[in-house]
């Protein structure tokens, strides 16, 4: 099967806490993250529908709203959609750090200014 990601993917487990459109709150934690998008475990989840937007909050300092692209019995596939810029500085610097190519993580960051 072909590979259609184009953003590195890091594994970190990130705590992360999503917010879904009915206002149900739940925590839990990044098993991948990349640019543009990242993938919550979750210990239990609800019913959702792809398509529906929430707001995820990792580290309890860096929120996004985004889109659910996916999801299975282990967690939501979410794809990012917007984000501040005092929230992009830190999710930035986070990315970077933990990037094994840091050169094409910059590479990567660039395009959300285009």
């Amino acid at each position: 099967m072909e590979e259609r990601r184009k953003n590195i993917r890091l594994s970190l487990g990130l705590k992360a806490r999503l917010i879904l459109a009915q206002k149900v709150a739940l925590r839990g934690q990044t098993r991948n993250i990349s640019v543009g998008g990242a993938f919550i475990e979750l210990e239990r989840v609800p019913l959702v529908r792809i398509g529906d937007y929430a707001s995820l909050e990792l580290l309890g300092r860096i929120k996004f709203t985004c889109e659910i692209i996916h999801y299975n019995e282990g967690g939501i596939g979410l794809r990012f959609d917007f984000i501040l810029i005092r929230y992009y500085e830190r999710f930035k610097e986070t990315m970077l750090l933990n990037s094994p190519d840091r050169d094409r993580m910059i590479k990567e960051l660039g395009r959300w200014s285009e």
